[in-house]
């Protein structure tokens, strides 16, 4: 679990990748439900499980 400090430099917007993934399936669905690259989509939820230091998916 994050840290304190770490929670107020959070970037929230890795949660909106994250859903945006489980909700359509896929990286590359949720690149374009999000209007980003998939290469975007994904940097971000590995930037989202190193923070957790959890799989997200399996």
């Amino acid at each position: 679990m994050p840290t304190k400090c770490a929670i107020n430099q959070f970037d929230y917007n890795l949660i909106k990748v994250f859903d945006a993934t489980i909700s359509t399936g896929n990286a590359t669905r949720a690149s374009h439900q999000l209007s980003v690259t998939p290469a975007a989509v994904s940097l971000a939820l590995q930037r989202l499980q190193a923070i957790y230091k959890e799989e997200l998916f399996t």
